[in-house]
C-alpha cells in the first residue's frame, strides 16, 4: 500500500496526537488496508473514524453523521473523487482533504475547482497526516488570523479585510480561507519578493514546509478568479525560482 510502514504508523507519538479529541473523521478510499491504517492513526489521535468504500456512501456519511474532517481519495472506483467532493459541497463545508498519487498538481488544480481545502501525496506519514489534519481544521476555526484591518484598491481590485470582501471590475469574488490569506498576504508586502518559505510559513505554516506544488497551484488559481493571464500576469508575477512578488498596476 503505497509503501507505508505498518510498525512506524503503531508507535506514533508526540504532539501530532494533540486537537484531535472529540473530532469526527471520515475517511473515503476504497483500498482497505489504508482505511484501516489511517482509521488507526486518527483513533489513536483521538477522533471517532467513519469509513466508506466509495463515492455513493460517503456523500450518505456525510450527510447523515456530519464530520468535521473528511480525508477523500481521488482515484475512487465509479464517481472519482472530484465528483464526490463537488457532491459533498453542495450539502457540507466540513474540511476536506483529498489525497493524490500521479500528477499532483493537476490533481491539485482539479480539486481546488470542486472546493477541496487540501491535498496530500502518497506515500505520507502519519505525523504529516495528523499536522495537516490539525492545520485545517484550526483554519477554519480561526479564519481571521489575518484580520488586522487593509484596504487595498486599485481600481479594478479591492479588498478589504474587515468586511472579508474581495471585488474583482467591481464585482463581488469568492474566496476560500487559503486563497484569501494568500492574497491578504501578497497585497500587504506589495512590492517585495515574496520567497517560496515565507509564503508558505505565512500562508499555510510550518507544517507545509517545502511544499512549494501548494504555492504554484493556489497562485494560479488565485489568479483565474483575479482575471489574469497565467502568461503576463498584472499583479502576482512569477520570480522564477525565488517565488513571486504582488505588483501595483501602473496607471
Amino acid at each position: 500500500m503505497y509503501g507505508y510502514n505498518q510498525a512506524a504508523f503503531i508507535n506514533i507519538t508526540g504532539p501530532w496526537l494533540e486537537h484531535m479529541n472529540g473530532k469526527k473523521v471520515l475517511i473515503i478510499d476504497d483500498d482497505i488496508q489504508l482505511l484501516e491504517m489511517v482509521g488507526f492513526i486518527y483513533r489513536k489521535a483521538g477522533a471517532q473514524v467513519l469509513t466508506a468504500s466509495d463515492g455513493q456512501e460517503g456523500i450518505s456519511r456525510v450527510v447523515s453523521q456530519k464530520p468535521d474532517l473528511i480525508v477523500l481519495d481521488v482515484n475512487l472506483p465509479g464517481m472519482d473523487g472530484f465528483e464526490v467532493c463537488r457532491k459533498i459541497r453542495l450539502v457540507s463545508e466540513a474540511a476536506v482533504m483529498m489525497l493524490t498519487a500521479l500528477n499532483q498538481e493537476t490533481d491539485m488544480l482539479l480539486g481546488l475547482e470542486v472546493g477541496a481545502d487540501d491535498f496530500l501525496s502518497k506515500p505520507f506519514s502519519a505525523e504529516v497526516l495528523l499536522a495537516r489534519s490539525r492545520t485545517i481544521l484550526r483554519r477554519g476555526q480561526h479564519s481571521g488570523v489575518h484580520s488586522a484591518a487593509f484596504l487595498y484598491n486599485d481600481g479594478f481590485l479591492e479588498i478589504d479585510v474587515d468586511r472579508r470582501r474581495i471585488q474583482v471590475g467591481g464585482r463581488p469574488v469568492k474566496l476560500t480561507a487559503v486563497e484569501f490569506r494568500l492574497l491578504v498576504f501578497m497585497a500587504r508586502n506589495a512590492g517585495k519578493v515574496l520567497t517560496f518559505d515565507m509564503i508558505l510559513a505565512n500562508v499555510w505554516g510550518s507544517d507545509y514546509r517545502g511544499s512549494i506544488e501548494h504555492v504554484h497551484v493556489f497562485i494560479s488559481h488565485l489568479r483565474k478568479k483575479l482575471q489574469e493571464d497565467n502568461h503576463r500576469p498584472r499583479r502576482i508575477v512569477t520570480v522564477h525560482g525565488v517565488g513571486y512578488i504582488f505588483e501595483r498596476p501602473v496607471t
